[in-house]
């Protein structure tokens, strides 16, 4: 791959140019913010449905589409972001480094298993590059104030938590749950992720999942943790909960000192009764382009970066292969399959 840019007086010679794999919301949702990225271009889009395709070249004039993975060979590309479903995400990332495109974005998880995140971690080793997952929770300002909180021991040592992650999308409507890999993988791994950000690695102690259909119907988990200085947690994950149009998680942390409480939308801590709230509004939750959330631009603006100086980004293909790996310790600890 060629070098992305010459150093002259600082400044950046070459456009960074970006192809994207599926044109599903998150595909169009990543291929509009990058746009909007100084010296950053989308010039390729990939889409396996001749239909969506079809389409795409009709409305997108400048952009190659393409229907398959292949095709990115021909355009010398410095990046790509991976949006298609999860059981998909091993064979592309597989074809993108084979092509010798190795600065991959790839939407979370990084693959379906535990076992398939360890083989591309492997080959990540092997042919470097930059690499990313989309939990883009860490990028949300609420999230970030609470573990600046917790860094600065304004709670103390932290004793106990409580994790949580609800929708209402499948209420009534069993038989599509599976379509999108079952609650875990698709709701619960960003407050998973979140309790390790915060907390370091974690143990499984118990776990229950309650299917809401017989094939795959992985629609409710609950599991108990343990983690470093006797610290004890537990996750409450379901995607059939009444109330919740829009997905919820977030986290209830006790300390000696005192408690944070944060979801997407604020941040609560109280000591010795007295509490400070803070909302997203009165933190600096601005953004240059805003689309879905803020944190889409900032989590793609960090991936960006990271390759214009050759940094490593976080969470990485490494840091989020712990996700897929507990989140299948879960299901086997519960009794279930992976």
């Amino acid at each position: 791959m060629e070098l992305l840019y010459d150093r002259e007086d600082d400044l950046i010679k070459k456009e960074l140019r970006v192809g994207v794999v599926g044109l599903g919301k998150m595909g169009l949702l990543h291929a509009s913010i990058l746009n909007t990225i100084p010296n950053v271009k989308t010039v390729a889009l990939c889409e396996s449905k001749p239909i969506v395709s079809h389409f795409a070249r009709k409305s997108l004039k400048d952009i190659k589409i393409f229907e398959k993975i292949s095709g990115f060979s021909t355009m010398k590309l410095d990046a790509l972001f991976v949006s298609t479903p999860i059981p998909s995400h091993s064979n592309i990332i597989n074809e993108l480094y084979a092509i010798g495109c190795t600065n991959i974005f790839t939407e979370k998880t990084l693959t379906a298993r535990g076992e398939e995140s360890e083989k591309i971690c492997e080959l990540t080793r092997k042919v470097g590059g930059i690499n990313m997952v989309g939990y883009m929770a860490r990028f949300a300002i609420p999230f970030q104030k609470a573990r600046q909180l917790l860094k600065s021991g304004a709670i103390g040592d932290v004793l106990s938590f409580q994790g949580y992650a609800y929708s209402s999308d499948f209420i009534g409507i069993p038989e599509k749950s599976y379509l999108r890999g079952g609650v875990l993988r698709d709701l619960g791994c960003h407050v998973l992720d979140l309790a390790l950000w915060y907390f370091g690695d974690l143990t499984l102690i118990n776990a229950v999942i309650e299917p809401q259909a017989p094939v795959n119907g992985e629609s409710s988990a609950k599991f108990h943790v343990s983690g470093n200085n006797h610290l004890e947690g537990e996750f409450d994950v379901s995607w059939c909960q009444k109330g919740y149009r829009i997905p919820d998680y977030g986290l209830i942390i006790n300390g000696v000192k005192g408690s944070i409480e944060v979801n997407n939308d604020r941040v609560k801590l109280v000591i010795d009764g007295k509490q400070e709230i803070w909302y997203r509004a009165d933190l600096d939750d601005s953004v240059p382009f805003l689309l879905g959330a803020a944190e889409y631009y900032r989590e793609d603006a960090a991936f960006i970066d990271a390759i214009l100086n050759n940094n490593p980004a976080e969470p990485d293909f490494i840091t989020a292969s712990k996700v897929d790996r507990f989140i299948d310790q879960v299901k086997i600890k519960a009794g279930g399959v992976q």
